[in-house]
């Protein structure tokens, strides 16, 4: 079998449990998130700024740290820009949702009527979103070499 078609029937036989993976991702958003923040000395508002430039990693200088705090700022920008990396590449409702609840914190009450869903529909669409930004930060993650665990959960086969 070639690897493409392994691969392939490997991905098909991994069913994602979407309400898991979209709790895992409201965790993250809740509980670690901030802290990814604090570390990288960035705020909510630079999720949605151009300041946070992707090869702009805190101004490394070029020379050998050994110093403990650079090395987790490092990996804290990193995952920072994986979550802003992740956010902006969700297709444009789940990315709406997604920034105004977990980054402007704005109640579902004011996002579902703001984008003129029922609460059933909004509620429907918000763990879509969940599952969508755990799907692609799984790529950004790797591709901005964060530490952010995967947010996706399969189900038990």
């Amino acid at each position: 079998m070639m690897i493409g078609v392994e691969q392939s029937v490997l991905f098909k036989k991994a069913k994602l449990d979407k309400a898991k993976t979209a709790q895992a991702v409201k965790n993250f958003f809740t509980e670690d998130f901030g802290h990814y923040l604090n570390l990288a000395n960035k705020h909510l508002s630079d999720i949605s700024s151009p300041t946070l430039d992707p090869n702009n990693v805190g101004g490394h200088d070029g020379r050998n740290h050994q110093d403990e705090r650079i090395v987790v700022n490092l990996d804290a920008q990193a995952c920072v820009r994986a979550v802003d990396h992740a956010l902006s590449s969700c297709n444009y409702s789940s990315g709406i949702i997604l920034y105004l609840f977990f980054i402007k914190k704005m109640p579902d009450t004011k996002i579902a009527e703001r984008l003129g869903y029922q609460s059933a529909r909004y509620y429907q669409l918000k763990n879509s979103a969940c599952v969508e930004f755990a799907e692609r930060l799984d790529y950004w993650r790797k591709k901005d070499s964060a530490s952010i665990s995967d947010l996706r959960v399969f189900l038990k086969s």
